[in-house]
């Protein structure tokens, strides 16, 4: 039982800061329209908790675009505005999950490319994105956030959407059931009417 306890205690110290309730989110600037085999340049920007930029190294960041097997991964280089950055990318005709890579933390979704297409955003969980946008590290040049308008080349899909109806045979299955108890119900009553 000691040698778990000590077991479980080095591997609390040993996690790394991003496994301990550290994280960050992956804004993007307006995309163009992207072409096949075509050079393309896209800022983003890499929050920590959505908010702020990361006080140290962070690490290498980038794009990261997964078609099945095919992941294909593009450094991005650091801009003048803090936590802002740069990619330079050309990919074949097809549809893309496209991730930020985030340095020391966990990559994080931004949605689906098709190309030749636009990128799809994926909405930001409101829980990732926790606290205000301090506006005080940026002057004119600022994150999405801080703007809260989607550029016109990009679209946000909806997280969910909305809900099914119940499927007919479930209500069927609803109905039954509450006859049968009804008809239980009713036999178990019987003799207490007849006196």
């Amino acid at each position: 039982m000691r040698i778990l306890a000590l077991l479980c205690a080095f591997l609390l110290v040993s996690a790394p800061a991003a496994h301990a309730g550290g994280w960050a989110v992956t804004y993007v600037d307006p995309v163009p329209s992207i072409q096949p085999s075509v050079t393309h340049t896209v800022g983003y920007w890499v929050l920590q908790h959505g908010t702020h930029p990361y006080a140290g190294d962070l690490g290498k960041t980038g794009l990261r675009f997964r078609n099945g097997a095919d992941v294909r991964d593009f450094t991005g280089v650091a801009l003048r505005e803090p936590a802002h950055y740069a990619v330079a990318f050309a990919l074949p005709a097809g549809t893309y999950e496209v991730f930020g890579v985030q340095g020391m933390f966990q990559e994080h979704p931004l949605g689906t490319l098709t190309v030749p297409g636009t990128l799809l955003l994926k909405p930001v969980d409101p829980q990732l994105a926790q606290g205000q946008v301090d506006p005080s590290p940026w002057q004119e040049i600022a994150p999405p956030v801080a703007k809260p308008v989607v550029a016109p080349a990009a679209a946000v899909v909806p997280s969910e959407p909305p809900g099914k109806p119940l499927p007919v045979w479930l209500v069927g299955l609803v109905v039954l059931g509450a006859g049968c108890a009804f008809l239980l119900l009713r036999k178990r009553l019987r003799p207490f009417d007849r006196r």
